[in-house]
């Protein structure tokens, strides 16, 4: 895989931030955080035309931007690298359904949810290099339904060839290598051996591959996030100080040799910055069923944490977010039990605005331990 490595940046949003939250799976939070953590910036098939795929599985995400039943995803987030940024690029969204056979995402034209194409990257002065946050809404009123709940679908930029990039110009992701992507990255993700690769590469005239790193790409969405942060002390793959959100949370190592990784969740949310939170867990991923509202107001979401009679989970943490985000330590490195190889624990929470009276579940993730 050909990759460039990262120089600069510069900004752009086209939707409100502040009505959305970028629902992104990457190593730092891009949104409040200083991303020390970029291995690369690459596309999802060198220069040749493909669709950059984030994947959201029900192993390992539910409730993401569900709002009591229906997901309703609003737009596509991500963070486009340009080589030259006086040059418009030219790129498409797509949210595509999964293969039946479990094996990645379907790649026929009926198995697109949405295709939003011919969007561009602004127009600049600038012959630099540099960076465009796109926050690109699809202008669907209430959003793009899927009514069922797929075990997993794609969420995604579809990059038209460009035989220039990366020498003098083209349309590049940022992303974190996995630490088995073989690339030499000295930072990035900081999974356990044996992950699975989290992205994909939708080429429309051969098979789609898996591939090893995450992207600064997600669906826009409503409702809250939390992920799930892995601790490390050991490692410097993540540029700076802090927990790796994303493979680490979800791959953390607790197997004493030598690993044995702590955890941190982070709640965020751009629509009540400054509201109340619960976190809560079980052993597994739960039944979806309403339980007791631990916080004031109408509850919006479903739990998949409770235990589908009547009981709540085991409730972990309270606290407030500030500007939108929140972290909470959880386990410190070194006291899992090694025991617990093999659980799966799942976290979710609850933010409550008080402002309006109103709570409303984030995704529940698993950490696989």
């Amino acid at each position: 895989m050909q990759s460039f490595p990262l120089l600069t940046a510069a900004a752009l949003a086209t939707v409100a931030v502040g009505q959305v939250n970028p629902f992104v799976f990457y190593p730092q939070d891009p949104e409040r955080q200083t991303v020390t953590c970029t291995s690369f910036v690459g596309r999802p098939w060198t220069n040749q035309a493909a669709e950059a795929l984030m994947e959201i599985d029900q192993r390992h995400f539910r409730g993401v931007a569900d709002a009591n039943g229906p997901i309703r995803l609003f737009g596509v987030y991500h963070w486009a690298a340009d080589e030259k940024l006086s040059t418009v690029e030219t790129y498409s969204l797509v949210i595509r359904d999964g293969a039946l056979n479990g094996g990645g995402p379907d790649m026929s034209p009926s198995a697109e949810l949405i295709r939003i194409g011919n969007l561009t990257t602004p127009p600049s002065p600038s012959t630099a290099r540099g960076t465009w946050i796109l926050s690109d809404g699809f202008g669907i009123t209430g959003g793009l339904f899927l009514n069922s709940s797929p075990q997993h679908y794609y969420v995604g930029v579809d990059l038209p060839a460009n035989p220039a990039w990366p020498f003098t110009d083209g349309h590049a992701l940022f992303r974190a290598d996995l630490i088995n992507a073989g690339s030499g990255a000295l930072v990035g993700e900081n999974h356990r051996a044996g992950a699975p690769n989290p992205t994909w590469s939708g080429r429309h005239v051969l098979p789609p591959f898996s591939t090893p790193w995450t992207y600064i790409l997600g669906p826009l969405v409503t409702s809250p996030n939390l992920h799930v942060g892995g601790i490390d002390p050991t490692s410097t793959r993540l540029g700076g100080p802090g927990a790796n959100l994303s493979m680490n949370g979800l791959f953390p190592d607790i197997s004493g040799s030598p690993r044995r990784d702590g955890f941190l969740v982070r709640v965020s949310d751009n629509i009540a910055p400054f509201g109340f939170v619960a976190v809560g867990a079980a052993f597994g991923f739960q039944v979806p069923h309403y339980f007791i509202n631990l916080l004031p107001g109408t509850l919006i979401g479903f739990s998949h944490i409770g235990d589908g009679t009547g009981g709540v989970p085991t409730l972990l943490s309270f606290g407030v977010l500030t500007n939108g985000a929140l972290d909470i330590p959880l386990a410190a490195p070194g006291s899992i039990a090694t025991a617990l190889q093999g659980t799966d624990v799942v976290l979710q929470g609850i933010v409550w605005d008080t402002n309006i009276n109103l709570s409303e579940w984030t995704n529940a993730q698993a950490v696989h331990l």
